[in-house]
């Protein structure tokens, strides 16, 4: 049996570690940066919530929302997330709010913003970036049956990578830099999209983007493209 106070050492350790990346990084700057946080109408900024998730979910993320205090009750939020934030804010009804602003301003772009700083941060300057469109199966019930809506990923029955045509699948549109691999953008595509088109469509999208904020010069791509 696991030594508890060792175990508990353990998880605040492993919880500080990815708390300083997220500071170190400048994810939650960013996140309060672009949705403008507003004091007179919430007390958590959305880079906090944002940050509490994370963490959070680094062990209880099959829980509901509303859990999320209990996970945090023992644990130092002041120095976690951030000085003035204790563990009774961090509710339903504040991480929820924060979640309705990322889907409002929009995710993948948020997300870009959050790369652009994560790489600047680390020194590097994707000169190469490589698009490729991986899909994964997911097992439940999703919207199959319903008509694809433009703005809502679809996600049908299909031959996925994985050789399971009867489970669900989505695609992933992905765009890594060539130093450390990591995304500098990602954006969720309906199960049932073409490679090609979709590439095409990305690459329109957000080349001109990527030009500007990274000065990428190179595009490696499979032949779908």
């Amino acid at each position: 049996m696991l030594d508890q106070p060792l175990y508990y050492s353990q998880i605040l350790d492993h919880l500080g570690l990815v708390a300083g990346m997220f500071e170190e990084l400048g994810s939650g700057e960013v996140l309060d940066q672009a949705t403008q946080h507003d004091p007179a109408m919430r007390d958590l900024t959305v880079g906090e919530a944002v940050k509490a998730m994370v963490l959070n979910g680094l062990g209880f993320i099959n829980h509901a929302l509303s859990l999320v205090p209990r996970f945090f009750h023992n644990k130092p939020t002041a120095q976690l997330i951030a000085p003035r934030v204790a563990p009774a804010p961090l509710n339903d009804d504040a991480l929820g709010r924060a979640l309705e602003t990322l889907s409002t301003y929009g995710v993948t772009e948020l997300y870009s913003l959050i790369a652009v700083r994560a790489a600047q941060r680390l020194g590097l300057a994707p000169t190469f970036v490589h698009l490729d469109t991986p899909s994964f199966h997911v097992d439940g019930r999703y919207n199959s049956d319903k008509a694809p809506d433009e703005q809502v990923v679809h996600i049908p029955r299909g031959s996925s990578r994985d050789h399971r045509p009867d489970l669900h699948q989505v695609m992933l549109e992905l765009m890594v830099e060539h130093q450390a691999g990591m995304p500098v953008l990602m954006q969720p595509r309906s199960g049932n999209s073409s490679d090609g088109q979709e590439s095409g469509l990305v690459v329109k999208e957000h080349l001109a983007h990527l030009q500007t904020t990274y000065g990428t010069t190179y595009l490696v791509a499979d032949s779908a493209l």
